[in-house]
């Protein structure tokens, strides 16, 4: 029997992990697939936990289905011990009665700008993602406003960048295939497309909400396939050099 190649699984994880700091190489992450232990990945941050929860969240929606349940079901999965969880996978957050549920997006932190969701979130929220998606064409570009609403709505107490982007794979379809909805590789196109992200989360209008989403589709790789299915590269086996690093976007 052939062996399959995880290659194209590999880059999806470690993009999904580059929402939380994911240290682990494609190779890394390649061989955990390969061998179905996490042991190859780097063990001092949160990514064993990514690894298999990532896992665990596809297995969940590929079981129940892009759907309201489907979505809940995703972020029900993740819960390997790690700061980056939610106390209470899968719990639709209600600030009112939860403070723990009582959240904000830093945007700018010299300026003081945060983006604050909703405080209580509800399956109808869930429900009108899910419906907009079935009136849509059902194309690449509605699986990605899946994946900024969900993001916009922080409908878990932690995380729905990670949620969204499995959720927006899971109405793509894309397991088969292994087409994966990815995030640009390239740390600079990253920025710009986490910086259009927060436009869309500050966006009160219809216009400014699509001037961001076309920010953040304008840096996604294109020729994704390709990309995703390549024989691994050196530059993706290399582990981060122990170098003095300075930030290019300071703080103060």
């Amino acid at each position: 029997m052939t062996k399959h190649d995880n290659t194209a699984l590999a880059r999806f994880i470690t993009s999904l992990g580059s929402l939380n700091d994911y240290g682990s190489t494609v190779a890394q992450t390649k061989q955990a697939l390969d061998l179905n232990s996490s042991q190859p990945l780097a063990q001092n941050g949160a990514d064993v936990a990514i690894f298999q929860d990532t896992l665990r969240g596809i297995a969940a929606v590929k079981q129940v289905g892009f759907s309201v349940a489907g979505i809940i079901a995703i972020n029900q999965a993740f819960t390997t011990p790690s700061v980056e969880q939610p106390t209470l996978p899968g719990h639709l957050r209600n600030g009112r009665y939860n403070e723990d549920d009582r959240i904000a997006i830093t945007i700018d932190s010299r300026a003081r700008l945060s983006y604050y969701p909703p405080e209580v979130v509800t399956r109808a929220d869930l429900q009108a993602i899910v419906t907009a998606f079935q009136e849509s064409d059902r194309d690449e570009m509605a699986a990605w406003h899946i994946f900024a609403d969900l993001a916009k709505l922080q409908p878990f107490q932690d995380g729905n960048k990670r949620t969204a982007l499995i959720a927006a794979n899971a109405a793509a379809n894309t397991w088969a295939r292994e087409n994966y909805l990815v995030l640009p590789f390239n740390d600079l196109d990253r920025v710009d497309f986490t910086t259009a992200l927060m436009r869309y989360y500050l966006a009160t209008d219809e216009d400014a909400s699509q001037q961001a989403f076309a920010r953040m589709m304008a840096v996604l790789p294109s020729h994704r396939e390709q990309q995703l299915h390549r024989p691994i590269s050196p530059t993706e086996d290399a582990r981060p050099q122990q170098v003095r690093v300075k930030p290019m976007l300071r703080k103060g």
